[in-house]
């Protein structure tokens, strides 16, 4: 798990990353992973503190950096992780949670800078957000 929270925050080449280079498809592929471990999480993972410890040391950390991704697959790939985390272990991350939504997603609202792109992803992830509650 730390394995790959940690390929999936090398960083890209500077400027548009070539879809075919090792870097970027190491980082999705890692994501990937990520997804499918916290999608499919039982109640054995879900309650687990050295787990729970581990998405706070490592997954927070890459969420932050790649849900700053310029890179639409791996923004979303990104989104989809935090709602992952919402789904199933919001109880232990509150605080984390809050960052996330502070930092990255009303920034990237709030900026002119942001793509159209990623502005519709993180209000597609709000609605399903808002659309579980």
């Amino acid at each position: 798990f730390r394995a790959l929270c940690k390929l999936s925050m090398k960083p890209l080449p500077d400027g548009t990353p070539d879809p075919k280079s090792h870097e970027l498809r190491s980082k999705i592929l890692s994501l990937h992973l990520l997804l499918s471990i916290l999608q499919n999480a039982g109640p054995v993972f879900r309650n687990n503190e050295m787990f729970i410890t581990a998405i706070k040391q490592y997954l927070c950390v890459a969420l932050s950096k790649n849900g700053v991704s310029s890179v639409p697959e791996v923004f979303e790939l990104s989104l989809a992780i935090f709602l992952a985390l919402l789904q199933n272990f919001k109880v232990h991350l509150k605080k984390q949670i809050e960052v996330f939504f502070k930092e990255i997603f009303m920034n990237i609202l709030e900026t002119s800078s942001s793509s159209f792109e990623h502005k519709w992803m993180v209000i597609q992830a709000l609605t399903r957000i808002c659309g579980d509650a």
